[in-house]
């Protein structure tokens, strides 16, 4: 059989059939030979037994996200993606087989064509900018995810959140081509928060100032959509021209990419230029040269978007009172603005009392605000790949990756943050540096039905991050907050900085033999020491071993087509997780200030017996094609036990050490699940064929161990809402059991922890036994306290997975994924918030309030009383009464295309020109209450900004 070798790139890994996402892989009856690239080296697809999936770049090709992992998301089992914010630069959390840490790092490893990448958020603190974000996914040309041991234990102490390796595109011989892609999308919100129009927020702020003995609202003459006054149609535009071929014995790939976005909210946005070189070149029989080369400029125009702060564009723009206009030409600014002392808020125009806590006008705020990121990004790498023998190889590859980060941020004096400081600048400068260098030999031998493959790895590592800042209030004049900290221009003045650095050497090796392609064994060794880590323990060993049986092979089965495909397959690997800080094990000391003085203090407390965490993977697997690959299925189980994990121990108070905790190796959890994927060709005519597919992960997450077995309590954005406990899943929300309302009076009932209920007396904020039968009687005194909190819901899909669809009828080709997900909560924050009682707009589930005996409204929103809606509502802590469930079905991707026929382009020199359109997050379905199930972090949902559905169109032209 011809067999089409696709060249790739050292160090992309496990391009395995077996385990691939079935809706990207509907070739794989005609690959299944096919020469592929692991980790450090090549091996046969059909010699592979460890559990991988890869997403080609063509599936992923006309997707406008502006980060490649993004682009994951239902494409691949065991890998969940989630996009909480329409915020652009804000990196997706990627998740491989669950959360596989406890305090230490839980995102993947990524490795661009050899090199281990920087990830995760370089923005330099005034705005969100992924370090992903960098990489044009126009470049991509494979993505390829190491989910089990045997996989991803060639990378040792860097793999136990699994390993993602991109590679991207290389130069094909022949014939020189050129390739022109086109662009435009536009951009919506998804869905707005319902927001109370004037009519119905008269009433319900009036209601709520009745009960505490005022009146607050007054004046209908306007009905203003803030939310709309912060966001907005977006526009992105991308620009991609890439250009490929060959000379002599050499190949060369060059790309430029230019892209222009802007966010759905005000100002956000950003812009990027992308350039790409890769080339190789044969320099004898025995030497080949290769280069991969990119440099990008990003922008990032960011906002304040913190969950309660006064200026943050979602939490100030839906508590806009609606009958207030945004502009006022009377006023110098030609906005609504209140200026008068040291107070500087939106203007309450006809009503009786100002908005509470002298909210800004956010309209004003995020014209004239300005939150900046400038990345400048380097990653680069030449290797030499010398054929000592035609059974050995040496290659040498040197690679660096630096990124450089410019921050700058102004707020305006005239009103808002800058307003009390007479307004603010600031500048900071964030520079990562990465050098590696990895020396690979391989080993390649052969004996009648024995084959033999060695691998051989020493590799270094050096890592620096270097940082400082200078910023000032008062400045003399605005025209200074347009471009850069000037001297002179401000008063008082700060600055500040800080650097960092790690090392890691490694030494690995893997062995691989098959007899007869029918049996296969792999075991992979790797050796890496840490800085990160004390003397003793800097060491550690991470094996890996898999077995394989393609039964398919054997001669009771051979030549079988409609079992045409059988592999079973086993593996079992061990590896470590770095991202645990550069000196968690060190006793330190930082600087501080006290008055005038400079000094030294102890700052955290040293553990010289600390380890990196561990994780033992197993997996067990098997893949089945049916009628000569027609149909195809792939089911993994795996378990993953998490071992050694960081965890802060109390320690007597009486000694003195920071913050009362040392860090020490204590926790375990466990992820299990299991992973089907499917594929299946249902037509296949001339000129019609229907390609289905899909894959579902189930997945369950158990915390084993913590310190002396007792429960850990957490928070975030000031709520008080996780609970890590033995047998449970990792931060579980913890808070109290909601009833619904007392129909005879309005309060809130919630359960004890013995089952009895208790109703919140709205009246004189205390609480009081509740008599279902007889609730118009107020029983004895009683409390709600801490111990009466229970567990309301675990924060981790059980379950996810995708459904993807493709048609194609002559030049037209159709394509649909859905993604779907669930059996986790949520802690809808947005939700609550929306249910204030203080003078703020309201969401329109306010309405069902309670009213009176004969009028109980929905039975579940509480009467109102002005100023008490953190007693009525619970705020800062976990309620049942908003605490939902996250499933979802979405119609993720649809897109539509026409190629035209080759007849009629050669006349303009063309050999290929599609014309296409996409629409992204087209459709939801769910019963979740809040914009977007998604829009969540660690289960909660609290004023982010909403996500967008995008409608694109696009050309690619090849000549």
């Amino acid at each position: 059989m011809n067999v089409k070798l696709k060249v790739l790139s050292i160090g992309a890994a496990f391009f395995a059939a077996q385990s691939l996402s079935a809706q990207v892989d509907t070739t794989r009856v005609q690959q299944i030979d096919e020469v592929v690239v692991i980790g450090y080296g090549t091996q046969r697809k059909s010699d592979v037994t460890s559990s991988v999936s890869t997403v080609k770049g063509d599936a992923i090709a006309n997707l406008n996200t502006p980060t490649f992992e993004a682009q994951l998301a239902g494409r691949s089992t065991g890998v969940q993606v989630v996009n909480s914010t329409g915020d652009i630069g804000r990196a997706p959390t990627v998740r491989i087989r669950g959360v596989n840490s406890i305090s230490s790092g839980t995102a993947p490893l990524y490795v661009i064509d050899g090199v281990p990448m920087f990830s995760g958020d370089t923005g330099g603190g005034n705005t969100y900018a992924n370090a992903l974000g960098d990489i044009n996914p126009s470049d991509i040309e494979t993505m390829t995810v190491l989910k089990d041991g045997a996989a991803t234990a060639i990378y040792g102490s860097r793999a136990a959140n699994g390993v993602i390796l991109i590679t991207t595109k290389k130069g094909r011989g022949g014939r020189f081509s050129v390739s022109y892609n086109n662009q435009f999308s536009i951009a919506n919100v998804v869905k707005k928060i319902d927001l109370l129009h004037t009519p119905d927020f008269i009433t319900i702020s009036n209601e709520k100032a009745a009960a505490a003995g005022t009146v607050w609202a007054r004046g209908n003459e306007f009905d203003t959509d803030w939310q709309g006054a912060v966001l907005r149609t977006g526009t992105q535009t991308d620009h991609f021209l890439s250009m490929t071929g060959g000379l002599g014995k050499g190949n060369f790939y060059t790309s430029l990419g230019y892209t222009n976005q802007e966010g759905v909210i005000m100002p956000n946005g950003m812009e990027r230029l992308s350039i790409r070189m890769n080339a190789d070149q044969k320099v004898t029989d025995f030497l080949k040269l290769t280069t991969n080369m990119s440099y990008s400029e990003t922008e990032y125009k960011g906002l304040n978007n913190n969950y309660n702060a006064i200026s943050g564009a979602m939490f100030s723009a839906i508590r806009q009172l609606p009958n207030t206009p945004i502009y006022n030409p009377a006023t110098p600014t030609g906005y609504n603005i209140y200026t008068q002392g040291t107070v500087s808020r939106v203007g309450q125009w006809q009503n009786l009392i100002p908005i509470t806590s002298d909210l800004t006008n956010i309209a004003y705020i995020v014209r004239n605000n300005k939150y900046q990121s400038n990345l400048s990004r380097f990653i680069g790498s030449v290797a030499a790949d010398l054929k000592i023998t035609s059974w050995l190889d040496y290659k040498l590859q040197v690679s660096k990756d630096r990124s450089v980060t410019t921050g700058f941020l102004y707020w305006n004096r005239v009103h808002g943050d800058g307003f009390s400081r007479g307004g603010y600048i600031d500048n900071n400068y964030l520079n990562l540096d990465r050098w590696n260098i990895q020396n690979i030999a391989t080993f390649n031998k052969s004996f009648s039905d024995h084959n033999f493959n060695l691998v051989l790895v020493n590799e270094y590592q050096k890592q620096r991050s270097t940082n400082f800042y200078a910023d000032g209030q008062g400045l003399s004049s605005d025209f200074f907050g347009d471009i850069n900290v000037i001297t002179g221009s401000y008063g008082t003045q700060y600055s500040g900085g800080g650097a960092a650095e790690n090392g890691l050497i490694s030494y690995a090796a893997r062995l691989s033999y098959n007899f007869a392609n029918k049996y296969f064994i792999q075991g992979t060794i790797r050796r890496d020491g840490l800085s990160k880590l004390p003397t003793a323990n800097k060491w550690g060993n991470f094996p890996g071993v898999s077995l394989g049986w393609t039964v398919s092979n054997e001669s009771f089965l051979k030549g079988n087509t409609t079992l045409s495909d059988l592999k079973l397959r086993a593996s079992y690997g061990k590896v470590g997780n770095t991202e645990i800080g550069n000196y968690a094990y060190l006793g330190l000391y930082s600087p501080f200030k006290y008055a005038d003085y400079n000094g030294i203090g102890y700052s955290q407390a040293g553990n010289d017996q600390l380890m990196w965490e561990t994780s033992a993977k197993k997996n067990i697997g098997a893949d089945l094609g049916f009628m000569n690959n027609r149909f195809t299925l792939t089911a993994d189980y795996f378990i993953n036990d998490n071992d050694g994990l960081i965890l802060a121990v109390p320690v007597p108070g009486f000694l003195g050490i920071p913050g009362g905790v040392v860090n020490k190796n204590i926790g375990r959890m466990q992820n299990k699940g299991w992973e089907f994927s499917a594929n299946a060709d249902i037509l296949k005519a001339e000129k019609f064929s229907w390609n289905l597919s899909g894959n579902v992960t189930f997945i369950k997450n158990e915390v084993m161990a913590l310190v002396d077995g007792k429960d850990i309590i957490q928070s975030q954005f000031g709520e008080t809402a996780y609970l890590i406990r033995e047998g449970e899943s990792l931060r579980s929300l913890y808070g109290y059991q909601y009833w619904g309302v007392n129909p005879a009076n309005g309060n809130p009932v919630y359960y004890k922890a013995d089952g009895s209920l208790v109703q919140a007396n709205i009246a004189n904020q205390g609480y009081y036994l509740f008599d279902p039968a007889n609730p118009g009687t107020l029983g004895a005194q009683s409390s709600l306290t801490n111990n009466d909190r229970q567990i309301l819901g675990n924060i981790l899909p059980t379950y996810y997975g995708a459904v993807n669809s493709t048609f194609k009828y002559g030049n037209f080709d159709l394509g649909i994924m859905a993604r779907f997900s669930g059996g986790n909560h949520i802690f809808n924050v947005s939700r609550r918030e929306m249910l204030n009682q203080d003078f703020y707009n309201n969401g329109t589930e306010i309405l069902g309030r309670w009213q009176s005996a004969s009028n109980p409204g929905d039975g579940w929103t509480p009467k109102l009383h002005g100023g008490r809606g953190n007693f009525i509502n619970l705020n800062g802590v976990v309620n049942s009464r908003f605490v939902e469930k996250g499933d979802f079905v979405k119609i993720d991707n649809i897109t539509l295309g026409y190629s035209l026929p080759t007849s009629m382009l050669s006349s303009v020199y063309l050999t290929k020109l599609r014309v296409y359109g996409v629409v992204q997050n087209s459709f939801m379905f769910t019963k979740y209450k809040g914009i977007d199930p998604e829009m969540e972090i660690n289960g909660m949902d609290y004023n982010a900004v909403p996500r967008q559905r995008t409608v694109s169109l696009g050309i690619n032209a090849t000549f």
